[in-house]
């Protein structure tokens, strides 16, 4: 028997597909680079020891205006984790084109950034990254994309106040006693 979908599961299914949006994860190979050498394709001058990195000129190219200063991407940060060691995260700034990056989602990171994510004698490692923020670009593989939901921590339970001469545990059998004013052991407190 042949089913059509219902006006009503149609509904249902494009509110779905139109209000979430899934978090994207772009995967590529991640390199190091030394940006102290000159200034980079966004116009900033950084050094070794900044989180900086350079993303694929195929990417960078299809934001480029015409004064690369100005491209959309510059300045975006984003996290970088080693696909292997996914503990081992950092976030950079991109601050740079890479023109030797061979895949549109390769990374070429500065030295104190590829340090965070592995030895620099390995020399090419598998990544994979996401924006730290929302980004609102309309077209090209950036499109919409969303960070990885961040994990709710629970709130922290408040102590509740002592108050002096009276015991703050209910049932317990234990007695406060007040420190006498001149106790070093006041002191330490």
């Amino acid at each position: 028997m042949l089913r059509v979908p219902t006006l009503l599961s149609l509904s249902v299914l494009s509110f779905f597909s139109f209000t979430s949006q899934a978090a994207t994860v772009f995967n590529g190979e991640g390199t190091f680079y030394s940006p102290s050498v000159g200034f980079g394709s966004c116009g900033h001058q950084n050094s070794d020891s900044d989180l900086v990195a350079a993303l694929a000129q195929t990417s960078m190219r299809l934001y480029n205006p015409s004064n690369p200063n100005n491209n959309p991407l510059c300045g975006h940060k984003v996290k970088v984790w080693e696909t292997t060691k996914p503990s081992n995260t950092v976030t950079v700034a991109l601050m740079d084109t890479c023109p030797g990056c061979h895949g549109a989602f390769d990374l070429d990171l500065s030295p104190a950034a590829f340090n965070k994510l592995d030895n620099p004698a390995v020399g090419r490692i598998k990544i994979s990254w996401e924006f730290v923020e929302p980004v609102t670009f309309k077209t090209g593989p950036f499109a919409g994309a969303v960070p990885l939901p961040k994990p709710v921590a629970p709130k922290p339970v408040a102590p509740k106040p002592v108050v002096p001469g009276k015991n703050p545990c209910a049932g317990c059998k234990q007695e406060i006693v007040p420190i006498p004013e001149d106790s070093e052991v006041r002191d330490e407190l």
